[in-house]
């Protein structure tokens, strides 16, 4: 059947083609709310204002940046050095001072406490930024626990407790102990000086009071005196067990500190492996 002939179906078709979409609407269908419209408009606005906070955002880390790393508002005006005195404080400020002009927050403090520490005297330093426009080196100096006499080399080498030498003066200071090195600065080993340092927590204190000629040899052993009668230490190794094989041997009759040198020379006790100990120059006295 066509619809020529059926009239209801011509007047179907008519009504379906006035009710085709226009320009996304249906012809007769209502408005939509005005809420719903304002709502499909700040949809529509959202992302705008999402490229505008992260448009703000950027500019103020901008603003942030050049002001604290490139404006002269915050530029370093004043280097203070706290920690030492005289010529190490004195040679830290000329380290401090570069840095006059530099915007803080472009300080490069590890580079700034590399050159501070060249000085062989400042252990450590701490470096600090001052707000507005200041800044501070906090110096930590070592401390010497043992001067050292060393062959080839004038005057008095100060070593601290971790076997750095770290400077050299005219003589002694009151109080820390004097050894003498037989070995170069190129084949002296820290641990050495350390061990040196830590022989008299070994050692009885008794016995302790009574030594000296306190001495690091060529080949890197440890000799001292008690009294009259020398001794072979070795290295640092087994340092316990040698002070108390050193104080059995002492109490031994024969083995007086105290006793005048003999002719044939002064008695030896090697301790160099401390399960074998050796004693040489006993006289026959003493043997029997």
């Amino acid at each position: 059947m066509t619809s020529r002939n059926n009239p209801d179906l011509n007047k179907t078709s008519r009504s379906t083609k006035e009710r085709t979409y226009r320009f996304g609407k249906r012809k007769g269908q209502p408005k939509a709310h005005p809420r719903l419209r304002q709502r499909a408009a700040e949809v529509r606005r959202r992302p705008w204002r999402v490229v505008g906070v992260l448009a703000l955002i950027l500019a103020l880390v901008a603003g942030v940046v050049f002001l604290f790393g490139f404006s002269t508002v915050f530029e370093v005006e004043e280097v203070t050095v706290a920690g030492a005195k005289g010529d190490i404080a004195d040679d830290a400020q000329v380290v401090g001072d570069t840095q006059l002009g530099r915007p803080l927050a472009r300080v490069d403090a590890q580079a700034l406490e590399e050159r501070v520490l060249e000085d062989t005297r400042v252990a450590s330093v701490e470096i600090s930024r001052n707000w507005p426009s200041g800044l501070t080196l906090d110096l930590t100096l070592r401390k010497p626990t043992l001067a050292i006499d060393q062959s080839g080399t004038p005057g008095i080498q100060l070593v601290d407790s971790e076997g750095t030498v770290f400077n050299t003066i005219k003589d002694k200071p009151k109080g820390v102990p004097l050894a003498r090195v037989r070995i170069q600065d190129e084949d002296l080993d820290p641990d050495d000086l350390v061990a040196l340092q830590e022989l008299r927590d070994a050692l009885p204190e008794a016995v302790a009071k009574e030594t000296g000629d306190l001495t690091l040899t060529r080949t890197g052993d440890i000799e001292f005196t008690v009294g009259a009668i020398e001794v072979v230490w070795g290295d640092g190794s087994n340092a316990q067990l040698k002070g108390r094989v050193l104080q059995g041997l002492l109490e031994q009759e024969g083995l007086d500190p105290e006793a005048e040198v003999p002719a044939a020379g002064p008695m030896t006790i090697d301790v160099t492996i401390p399960t074998t100990p050796v004693v040489t120059g006993l006289t026959p006295e003493d043997e029997g």
